[in-house]
């Protein structure tokens, strides 16, 4: 399928940063099958990872032409064959002086950063890696039994020297095989949690416009119920748990409309994107206990402020955007990213090439 990273030698530009060594993507590349006649480091940003942070959130929001490229990267486009990153940008405008570029690699899953459309227009293959969609499931799961069995809420309240058993959900405390727990998107991270969930024999249901049937047979669920709309999930599930990419189309379509319909038992769970959400919309309904709670790690501003609306609310879990913040994940994303490059030569997998579509449509 891309046979020309073994077959051909190839002149590899590598950009790390901060979160991901510049040293550690080279390494990567060399222990892979990709043949790696010379690879160039560069380094976007510094060394500041608030900083890094402040840069990354612009990237998410606005896309790959908000941020510059990588110091130094410019003289290397003219002859680089692969482009390997992390979260440095790859606006069209870098596409367009690489005239040699064929492959361009990333060490993480989402594509905010790159401009895939340009990139598909010269036919060159984006590959990522899913490197925290397990976390990001662990963490989800986690945030629903923090919420449903008060845990986050009691810790707290004992920290602060309160012994208090009665909380507002009191009333329908449950476990959570009592509970029906709605996907909405099931890409990497839902299927992840899906599988964890069905272990711990939890009904499911699940809504993606993009539903991969083969797949979901392929992880054991073949028999979790499916649904038509995402206004389907919101009325039948008592925990709704996002997976949606962010875009121009998903912006806050979890709105009123969709509070509206859940029950006043039911919780939100959002470890995806905080623009899924409108957050006025969502503080309304906590403040009036039209919903049970809301236990989330993404907000659509971050880091949050006082001013944001969280503040004094008893019905909400909230952690920093944290839930793919593992010692393991992203260190070892290029590592993670060379084995899928491999199998992608050695078995034909094409699940992680973003543009599989428009690059062999011919």
């Amino acid at each position: 399928m891309l046979d020309f990273l073994k077959s051909e030698p190839q002149n590899i530009v590598v950009v790390g940063d901060a979160f991901v060594r510049p040293e550690t993507m080279e390494r990567a590349v060399r222990a892979s099958r990709v043949n790696a006649a010379e690879v160039s480091r560069v380094f976007w940003g510094n060394e500041d990872k608030d900083d890094f942070a402040a840069r990354q959130m612009n990237l998410e929001k606005n896309g790959p032409e908000a941020e510059p490229w990588a110091e130094g990267l410019a003289p290397l486009l003219k002859d680089c064959t692969v482009l390997m990153t992390h979260f440095s940008p790859v606006p069209r405008g870098l596409i367009d002086r690489a005239p040699k570029l064929r492959a361009v690699l990333t060490c993480r899953g989402g594509m905010e950063h790159i401009d895939v459309k340009a990139a598909g227009e010269r036919k060159i293959p984006v590959i990522n890696v899913i490197r925290n969609a397990v976390p990001v499931a662990e963490f989800a799961l986690g945030l629903m039994l923090a919420m449903t069995r008060n845990i986050a809420s009691s810790h707290h309240r004992l920290m602060e020297g309160e012994w208090l058993k009665e909380f507002p959900n009191s009333g329908f405390v449950s476990t959570l095989g009592s509970l029906t727990v709605g996907l909405v998107g099931l890409g990497n991270v839902g299927m992840e949690l899906a599988i964890r969930l069905k272990a711990l024999e939890v009904p499911l249901i699940v809504q993606d416009d993009y539903l991969d049937r083969d797949r979901m047979k392929r992880n054991g669920l073949g028999d979790v119920t499916i649904v038509e709309t995402k206004e389907d999930v919101f009325r039948l599930a008592d925990l709704v748990s996002l997976h949606l990419r962010l875009t121009p189309e998903t912006r806050g379509i979890i709105d009123q409309s969709c509070f509206s319909l859940m029950k006043p038992s039911s919780y939100l769970i959002n470890t995806a994107r905080g623009g899924l959400v409108n957050q006025a919309d969502l503080i309304d309904a906590l403040r009036r206990h039209a919903i049970a709670g809301a236990a989330l790690d993404v907000f659509d501003r971050e880091p949050l402020t006082p001013e944001d609306g969280f503040a004094g609310l008893d019905n909400v879990v909230i952690t920093p955007h944290i839930a793919g913040a593992t010692v393991d994940a992203i260190p070892n994303s290029p590592f993670l990213l060379m084995r899928t490059v491999d199998k992608i030569l050695t078995q034909g997998l094409k699940d992680r090439i973003v543009n599989y579509k428009e690059i062999f449509s011919d």
